[in-house]
């Protein structure tokens, strides 16, 4: 083969690659700027997340895509073209009326937790990409002053192993994205509204200490309560059920159980159908736990996310 044959041929094989791989930017369109980890489903295929500049790569063959992010708008594109390169997304109109947010911080000095950051460690979660676990904490009525929250506690295990013996032989390491959420007046179920901005990113590179992570200014407690949502994400290219790490510790000892699960990708449905995700659904009745293996191992109980609150009063 001639030296211009083969330049040819290996221009085309590029071309033909950028084409496969062809990449989006998503923007915010008031600021020009670039939204990181904004959910991006494709279509029949497994979704993903942006990168931190708001970059991610498009399969080949996609028609439509779905995208979603706390702060925006969702937006769905039905015809994907090759010279789609930017979509902007709308910053939502959010109004927090239940909740009025202090530019000063309150004049406490007593802080205390509350969620089940003390409960007995029993099993774990491990995370997926676009998985979101949430605990409702009630607001308790002997409280004579509202109290401020201030930071988000969470129980998290940076280990390998996934069950007893088995491990996990090359670990993804999840960006954390933890969020404050009112419930839903007629579900129950986490709002798709955030009530700290969007929520606070923890990097992969980082560690979450027993200290939680700080909300950039301190806020009253709901009089509804509050969720406290943690969600996996990964720019890797992944399926929705490869394990992430961190996992998230669980807890079996609690009567009442509150915590509620989220996928932001496709599942399957009954008889092997496809469709986009599953919504918020309150852990009792995820599948998982209805088959009767499970309910031997777990002994009728339902696991509980170890989240809390640190709060000042």
């Amino acid at each position: 083969m001639s030296k211009e044959a083969f330049i040819t041929i290996l221009f085309v094989l590029v071309s033909m690659n950028m084409y496969t791989q062809q990449r989006i930017s998503v923007r915010d369109s008031l600021t020009q700027e670039p939204i990181a980890y904004t959910s991006v489903w494709f279509g029949n295929e497994a979704g993903g997340y942006t990168d931190e500049s708001g970059m991610i790569e498009i399969p080949e063959g996609t028609k439509q895509i779905h995208l979603s992010h706390i702060c925006y708008e969702t937006k769905i594109i039905t015809k994907v073209t090759a010279d789609l390169q930017t979509i902007f997304l709308v910053p939502k109109s959010i109004n927090l009326n239940e909740v009025a947010i202090s530019a000063k911080a309150p004049k406490r000095i007593k802080t205390t937790e509350v969620g089940l950051m003390k409960a007995k460690t029993q099993t774990k979660h491990k995370g997926a990409n676009g998985f979101e676990m949430a605990l409702f904490i009630p607001h308790d009525s002997t409280w004579t002053d509202t109290p401020y929250i201030h930071s988000i506690l969470a129980s998290l295990d940076y280990s390998t192993h996934w069950l007893v013996f088995t491990e996990i032989k090359n670990p993804i390491y999840a960006t954390l994205r933890f969020d404050l959420r009112l419930p839903d007046a007629m579900t129950g179920a986490p709002k798709d509204e955030s009530l700290i901005d969007g929520g606070i990113i923890i990097p992969s590179s980082q560690k979450l200490g027993k200290d939680g992570v700080s909300l950039t200014r301190p806020i009253p407690f709901p009089q509804t309560g509050v969720f406290v949502v943690v969600e996996w994400i990964t720019t890797a290219q992944v399926s929705e059920s490869c394990n992430l790490v961190p996992s998230l510790n669980m807890t079996l000892d609690e009567k009442e159980n509150r915590t509620w699960n989220k996928k932001t990708f496709f599942a399957k449905q009954s008889g092997g159908a496809e469709r986009r995700g599953m919504d918020w659904m309150q852990e009792q009745n995820e599948p998982a736990y209805q088959n009767e293996e499970a309910q031997v191992f777990y002994k009728g109980r339902t696991p509980s996310a170890k989240l809390g609150l640190k709060i000042l009063k």
